[in-house]
């Protein structure tokens, strides 16, 4: 059995796919190691790439052409055709740090958790950012959910999943969307019991570019996307919390991971013009309520959508002004 299992997300990334595949293509991770890359309709030269290195290492590469489904079709098409014994999503504007995945790899072999958490690495055009998320955890040392640990949040950047635990779950990730790796991610940590972390940068992790997702331009254009995944989000916690399953640390992790997206679509709001942003903001908030009393009432421990409602969400108009600010500032 292979020791893991990358899917890569390849949507029109001619750009940057060699750099990605390129960096999971050493000979000490060959055997151990696949590579699926879901090529999502891409309309440009992706293919090149990709049968390029399932020519070079067919073991390894495994090129999948498939009709565009968006982010989320490329994951639950991975978790269908996955043969590791661990599941990890790497975007194909992306990629690993060579080294790191080889010392990675070695390290599945000996463990048996649920969860494997790394760090990753924010590469802009000028500047590199390392990011550990984990705090308070030994590493190598697997906890369960109920240990005394303080996970606060989970990106799908420092996440890799048992890939049995995805399918016999039927973990499905919404279609036809983007940001729905918060969704990934919040499956993970609902079906997971075991936890174990890794004090290593694996994960290279883009920004700074214009085209992508989670540029400012795109959320605004895509701003209806963001709201449906907020939604989903919201409806997929309630469900969870619901059942009566969830450990405190499950909880905690899941609605501090899910905030954010419900945060961030507000933040897009106040991108627009001042009525429509308060038009927005107030018809969003208050269909969460409808979606989910308990979410509502649980995001209102967030400083930033406390702001947002108080006096009968007034303070819009400073919010707006704030966060323009901020965006001049740091570019976020």
């Amino acid at each position: 059995m292979k020791q893991l299992t990358i899917s890569i997300a390849a949507y029109n990334v001619e750009n940057t796919l060699e750099q990605t595949l390129k960096s999971m293509n050493d000979e000490r991770v060959l055997d151990d190691l696949e590579v699926l890359i879901i090529d999502d309709g891409s309309k440009d030269n992706t293919y090149k790439i990709a049968e390029k290195y399932q020519k070079i290492a067919p073991q390894t590469f495994k090129y999948i052409k498939k009709k565009n489904g968006g982010h989320g079709s490329t994951i639950n098409k991975g978790i269908e055709l996955a043969t590791g014994k661990y599941f990890k999503v790497v975007d194909g504007d992306d990629w690993v740090d060579t080294e790191t995945l080889v010392t990675f790899i070695n390290s599945l072999k000996s463990l048996n958790s649920d969860l494997v958490l790394t760090n990753h690495v924010e590469v802009f055009p000028d500047r590199i950012k390392k990011i550990s998320l984990v705090q308070g955890m030994v590493p190598n040392k697997e906890y369960s959910w109920k240990s005394d640990i303080d996970v606060k949040r989970v990106v799908l950047h420092n996440l890799t999943v048992k890939t049995e635990l995805l399918k016999a779950n039927h973990v499905k990730i919404t279609e036809h969307c983007f940001y729905v790796d918060v969704e990934f991610v919040i499956w993970a940590a609902y079906i997971s019991k075991t936890i174990t972390y890794l004090d290593i940068f694996l994960y290279q992790y883009r920004l700074g570019e214009e085209e992508q997702s989670v540029a400012k331009k795109s959320m605004l254009k895509n701003v209806d996307m963001q709201e449906k995944v907020a939604y989903k989000l919201v409806s997929l916690f309630d469900k969870f919390y619901k059942q009566g399953f969830l450990s405190s640390n499950q909880e905690k992790t899941i609605f501090n991971t899910y905030k954010r997206s419900v945060g961030s679509t507000m933040r897009t709001f106040l991108l627009m013009k001042p009525k429509e942003a308060r038009k927005r903001i107030i018809h969003f908030d208050k269909k969460i309520n409808n979606v989910s009393t308990h979410s509502y009432k649980s995001l209102e421990k967030d400083k930033f959508i406390h702001l947002i409602r108080m006096g009968n969400y007034s303070l819009i108009p400073l919010a707006k002004i704030l966060y323009r600010i901020w965006v001049l500032k740091y570019g976020y």
